[in-house]
């Protein structure tokens, strides 16, 4: 939190909801729903969402694992404590997922409705992403 006291959190949010893909099946049946709450997933197939490859573009974060297999997912607005790769990202980047269930700088310059970090804490290794 800059400023003081400034947030960003829940800013011009919206959800919807979207059928978990394999990958996040596989971590909630390793440990539980939480372990995938917060994390950056991209679409992976009609009405599907799942962790992605390597470089993909971030659709949204889970905000809730559904025991029938439905995530509902915050596709719009501002996220805070989203968690990055080890190399810190760069404010004013186009952010892509890594492919583990965490974001990184996107090798692409292309501004369309691409995400883009707002707040990076290099220490905590979380930051602020604007969805559009």
């Amino acid at each position: 939190m800059a400023r003081g006291g400034l947030s960003f959190e829940g800013i011009g949010s919206q959800q919807a909801t979207f059928l978990a893909g394999a990958g996040i099946k596989a971590l909630v049946d390793a440990a539980d729903s939480d372990a995938v709450v917060g994390l950056p997933v991209g679409v992976s197939a009609a009405g599907t969402v799942d962790l992605g490859t390597d470089t993909d573009t971030v659709f949204g974060f889970i905000d809730v694992y559904e025991t029938d297999g439905y995530v509902g997912v915050q596709f719009r607005g501002f996220r805070i404590d989203v968690p990055t790769a080890d190399i810190s990202p760069t404010v004013g980047k186009i952010v892509a997922l890594d492919g583990a269930g965490k974001v990184k700088d996107s090798a692409t310059t292309a501004k369309l409705r691409n995400p883009i970090f707002i707040e990076v804490d290099s220490t905590a290794k979380t930051a602020t992403v604007f969805l559009g």
